[in-house]
């Protein structure tokens, strides 16, 4: 099988995902995730929007310190709404997507809590690689499944 890790010639991919985007998933999606990630922890090339450990970083600081105004929040906010209207699972009900768009909308900043994933590489063809960012190592799998990544910080 041809892998994303022996295209990529690394084992893992990393990526920082929010509790509200991974609860969404899990409850509307059948536990399939639309994932970036980089193969990296710290990819040093890419900007700090396309870093796994930088965004975790600031979104634990976010958290902590509960920013409800800073903007990495209402960008969080926008990417959510614009991914359950798009064409990345199953069709929502008109009742579905307005839920989560209210949800979405007024999730405290505590529902924005970082988990950072390790992506097993080997396990996933690739033909699953969609699109390659704009950074050399920023990538995005539309389908990953939980036998395929574990959290290894929250």
């Amino acid at each position: 099988m041809s892998t994303l890790a022996s295209h990529l010639n690394r084992r893992f991919g990393y990526s920082c995902q929010s509790w509200l985007a991974t609860d969404i998933a899990n409850r509307y999606f059948s536990r399939v995730y639309r994932v970036w990630f980089a193969t990296a922890v710290n990819p040093r090339h890419n900007g700090p929007s396309s870093n796994p450990l930088l965004l975790y970083q600031e979104l634990d600081h976010v958290v902590t310190t509960n920013d409800y105004n800073h903007s990495r929040v209402e960008q969080l906010r926008q990417r959510l709404s614009n991914w359950i209207s798009g064409p990345s699972g199953p069709p929502l009900s008109a009742s579905d997507l307005a839920d989560i768009r209210a949800e979405i909308a007024t999730a405290p900043v505590a529902a924005f809590r970082p988990q950072l994933w390790r992506i097993d590489l080997a396990n996933i063809h690739i033909s699953r690689l969609i699109n390659l960012g704009q950074f050399p190592d920023e990538y995005l799998i539309r389908n990953l499944i939980k036998p395929e990544f574990e959290v290894i910080a929250e």
